[in-house]
């Protein structure tokens, strides 16, 4: 009996790693797959979609029993949510992306991406871009410690042309973001302020998804922690901070 009882402590200790032990973030892990620490199936680190029941490695975590964590150490290694919806920005329906979200830059030497728009290649002309990053940049445009969103302002893959927007200083606390995308036009709030309104029509023939988590730009270690993650076909409200 004792053994047994041992047995089921150490299985509950271990489940609160689990970011599907935590009930807000079983509908977007149902529905995505994680990939780490590269864009390519490993074994060791990467989830097939929908396959978050009873995992978590070093990567991707849950901390304090509620906040979905991701950490990545590396130049171009990640460790990010890809959302299984595909959809067009030229769409009808609403694409709405909600996160609530910590960053900690730790020893990060420029930039780390923690939101994105990115393009599937395969059904978008070979297009492999990102259409938005949201990114930490640690000196950017005079400024230290900020967010901004870097939006590619062409569909040419061989044109490199962005509008980068200053969102927020990071602070240490978690930050409302609200992605809304609509009948081409691409609107971005934070803790509720309306910070980016464009037509992106340009970008119409391309299929796109939604990732969340890190993507390291340059060396060092970074991690970001998810109170709500959250994606719908409809807009709503992004939930503040108490």
């Amino acid at each position: 009996m004792r053994y047994i009882l041992l047995i089921l402590i150490f299985l509950k200790l271990h489940s609160c790693n689990y970011p599907y032990y935590n009930t807000n973030f079983k509908d977007i892990l149902n529905n995505s797959k994680l990939q780490a620490p590269t864009s390519s199936y490993d074994p060791k680190y990467s989830v097939h979609y929908g396959k978050f029941k009873n995992y978590y490695n070093k990567y991707f975590y849950l901390s304090n029993y509620k906040y979905m964590t991701f950490e990545m150490c590396g130049k171009k290694r990640r460790s990010e949510l890809r959302l299984k919806d595909e959809w067009r920005v030229s769409d009808k329906n609403i694409h709405t992306l909600i996160a609530q979200v910590k960053v900690a830059p730790k020893d990060v030497e420029s930039e780390f991406t923690i939101l994105q728009i990115h393009t599937n290649a395969k059904r978008s002309n070979n297009l492999n871009k990102p259409l938005l990053r949201i990114v930490w940049r640690r000196y950017y445009n005079n400024k230290s410690d900020h967010l901004w969103a870097v939006i590619r302002d062409s569909a040419d893959k061989n044109e490199q042309k962005y509008s980068k927007i200053d969102l927020i200083e990071r602070e240490d606390r978690f930050i409302n973001f609200k992605i809304v995308v609509s009948n081409s036009n691409l609107q971005i709030f934070v803790d509720g302020i309306k910070k980016v309104d464009k037509n992106v029509n340009y970008w119409k023939d391309s299929y796109n998804y939604y990732k969340a988590g890190i993507y390291l730009q340059s060396n060092g270690c970074g991690k970001v922690l998810f109170k709500k993650l959250n994606y719908s076909t409809k807009d709503f409200a992004s939930c503040k901070d108490k």
